[in-house]
């Protein structure tokens, strides 16, 4: 049975992202820049997915809704690396048949057949994997209606904050034979929260400037509130320095100034190993966060992944707001 749902929100393509932010206070442009600093394999794939699931934040909806299956499906194919992610962590990896280009972990899943990328997924290579089940965003409308005009039943997902991931759990586990599984992942990830939830009101949460790519000082790009790694820092303890509806921002050099944050954590999964903080922040001496060298680099790739391990990211944070406290 083909899933009937629609989702009929419009994405602007990622040239006109800039839109999303207001030009008056910020300087827009979305690019990526040469960096001195080490680049580990697959570097671009890292930063490509960071900005595309950057893009797909702004914005949630309804909860993903389970397909109507007569039987569990055997063979599955994820569209994305937080869903392949997922899969694996509920015991299916299994019946995984084939993923994408950017599905990098576990190290299993570098090794099935891939069928393309964001926006370029290869019909024919689906097809011929013979799938019961593909797994995608719900925001991929022109994709859910070629796999409903091939007869290919699919379930929808969504990544945008913390219960969004839940629920997307819930729900490859309801539809793929995995409920238990996913209810134990669920409360395992629901106790971690709330051991590193932060409820001491008596102190002022550190304003915290969140970082990813790899630009120079003058187009510094940025998490906005509306997104998950925003989530993830007020769950730790901390306040995000930028204010508004954005899910990201690319901050000139005088924007970071005005903002002043106390701490900056760069999120830099294209990087290896214990990256030392980029040489550009030196510029901006008069900023908090530079003079009193509360820089930190993340280069887990797990940061840019909206899966189950964002725990992961939450426990990083955590660790930084309380080692600056």
């Amino acid at each position: 049975m083909i899933n009937q749902l629609k989702d009929r929100r419009r994405w602007l393509p990622l040239p006109l992202v800039g839109a999303f932010v207001p030009q008056a206070s910020l300087r827009v442009q979305l690019r990526c820049t040469r960096t001195a600093r080490p680049l580990r394999p697959n570097a671009a794939r890292c930063l490509v997915y960071i900005i595309v699931t950057t893009l797909l934040l702004y914005g949630c909806g309804k909860p993903a809704q389970p397909v109507a299956l007569s039987h569990p499906p055997e063979r599955i194919i994820s569209l994305a690396p937080n869903i392949t992610e997922t899969v694996y962590a509920l015991g299916l990896g299994d019946k995984l048949v084939g993923d994408t280009t950017y599905c990098l972990y576990p190290e299993a899943a570098r090794a099935l057949p891939k069928v393309g990328g964001f926006g370029q997924f290869n019909y024919e290579a689906i097809v011929s994997l013979n799938p019961d089940l593909v797994i995608l965003h719900k925001e991929y409308e022109t994709d859910k209606a070629r796999l409903e005009g091939l007869g290919i039943s699919y379930l929808e997902t969504g990544t945008y904050f913390i219960a969004n991931i839940l629920e997307t759990i819930r729900s490859i586990g309801e539809t793929c034979g995995a409920q238990q599984q996913a209810n134990e992942l669920i409360q395992g990830l629901e106790n971690r929260i709330a051991e590193l939830r932060t409820n001491d009101m008596h102190v002022a949460p550190p304003r915290v400037l969140l970082t990813f790519g790899s630009g120079d000082i003058e187009t510094i790009q940025a998490f906005g509130p509306e997104c998950i790694h925003s989530e993830l820092l007020e769950i730790a303890g901390g306040r995000n320095v930028i204010e508004g509806k954005l899910p990201f921002a690319t901050l000139s050099r005088e924007a970071v100034i005005r903002l002043n944050p106390d701490i900056i954590i760069e999120l830099a999964p294209e990087l290896e190993g214990n990256a030392e903080p980029s040489a550009h922040w030196k510029k901006l001496g008069a900023v908090n966060a530079v003079k009193n060298n509360r820089i930190h680099v993340l280069t887990g790739d797990y940061t840019c992944i909206p899966g189950p391990r964002f725990i992961q990211t939450l426990d990083d944070f955590s660790k930084i707001i309380k080692q600056n406290n």
